[in-house]
């Protein structure tokens, strides 16, 4: 035997590869941790047994509660490696442990592990592949499949909470996804509400699938905010886009609360009406508008730049006038909320965050994994913003 002195645990994995090849280490390493995973959840077992029975194994006595019947053997999945243990069995009744379903192969843990790696953008294939090496063991799409379902009883539980009336600021737009119907491909459109507290604190209140962003669809999801508790006694603006039936679905829910137009939706119209010679500098003009100290100031900026542009670009030109009341209504606003209000970019930056995990997905299998795939990037970005949300800790079987 050679003896071999290092003066670090760095050096010595190095002197050990050299040894027993490259990667030989870890691989030392991961057969030690399984073999203390193993006697870990079988020792924490047998202990759970002997409290359930109320004597220990071969001993006799008063104050048995049961016996014990052999052993059976299961896979056991968890973040820690895969291994195969052997659970005792009782005669009669069964007996707590806490450490796993007893019909799951995957502990909570390495569930929501599996979950976390989908919704990180990996394909239901591909998140077996990411996780077999963490794992010890291949998770099958079917698996990550139901894992994902359970998915569907936290977004249920979303669209019922309570919101409270405390939002000042209400900013709603939709995002169209495709998903696969009956006879083929279907759009539909995701309506997002984003509430904004006294304290600056953002939250998603809500979301929903419909049809389109007509006034009937709209109409009704406002009037779902309302009914949870969002009265808008303490609204002071609402932002929006310029769609149409949004924009009359607003108007009839809550009437008296001023509404924003965004800038960034309206100069982006005003360039498609515009030579593409003058897009810059007419742009450019326009944007000084908003830029105003107050309300006084936008007015003759706006009346300067009208007077500028409105024999060369009259189409541009009419197209902020006719609503040049609701472009500088964020004005009215404290100077720390105008830049946050004048457009939709707060919601449109949680909807780069859903395309970028919906890319992979050419076509959802269904409606309700839409839903569950919104759900969780937009809880995601609650939880970053500090907001509460429902725990991911799922109890259903994989």
């Amino acid at each position: 035997m050679i003896e071999v002195c290092t003066e670090s645990v760095e050096e010595a994995m190095a002197v050990w590869q050299e040894v027993r090849g490259e990667g030989s280490a870890w691989g030392e390493f991961r057969k030690f941790v399984g073999r203390g995973l193993k006697w870990f959840v079988e020792e924490s077992l047998s202990e759970a047994v002997r409290r359930k029975v109320g004597i220990a194994w071969y001993m006799r006595g008063d104050g048995r509660d049961g016996y014990r019947n052999g052993f059976y053997t299961r896979m056991l999945v968890t973040p820690y490696g895969s291994v195969e243990i052997q659970v005792p069995r009782l005669r009669e009744g069964r007996y707590e442990h806490g450490l796993f379903d007893s019909r799951g192969l995957l502990t909570a843990e390495a569930r929501e592990l599996v979950l976390e790696v989908y919704l990180a953008g990996a394909s239901t294939r591909r998140v077996g592949e990411v996780l077999e090496r963490v794992l010890g063991y291949r998770v099958s799409a079917g698996t990550v499949s139901a894992i994902c379902k359970g998915l569907d009883k936290l977004v249920r539980r979303f669209w019922r909470r309570l919101l409270g009336d405390e939002w000042e600021y209400v900013i709603l737009d939709g995002i169209v996804v495709t998903n696969r119907g009956v006879i083929g491909s279907e759009k539909r459109v995701i309506l997002v509400a984003l509430g904004i507290g006294a304290d600056g604190r953002k939250e998603v209140l809500s979301f929903r699938q419909a049809e389109s962003e007509a006034e009937v669809c709209w109409q009704t999801f406002l009037e779902d905010l309302v009914a949870r508790g969002l009265v808008g006694e303490n609204l002071k603006v609402i932002t929006t886009d310029g769609s149409p039936g949004l924009v009359a679905a607003v108007r009839t829910v809550w009437p008296y609360v001023p509404r924003q137009r965004c800038w960034v939706h309206k100069l982006r119209n005003m360039a498609c009406k515009m030579k593409r010679r003058n897009q810059k500098e007419c742009l450019d003009g326009a944007k000084l508008i908003y830029l105003a100290a107050n309300e006084k100031e936008a007015r003759a900026r706006f009346l300067a730049w009208r007077e500028k542009w409105i024999v060369e670009e009259p189409k541009a030109v009419q197209c902020l006038e006719k609503d040049i009341q609701e472009m500088l209504a964020f004005l009215q606003l404290r100077e720390d909320d105008r830049v946050t209000m004048r457009t939709t970019n707060a919601v449109e930056r949680v909807f780069r965050e859903v395309r970028r995990r919906t890319r992979t997905i050419s076509c959802f299998t269904n409606r309700r994994s839409v839903d569950r795939i919104i759900y969780a990037v937009l809880t995601y970005q609650n939880r970053k913003w500090g907001a509460p949300c429902h725990s991911a800790v799922f109890t259903h079987n994989a």
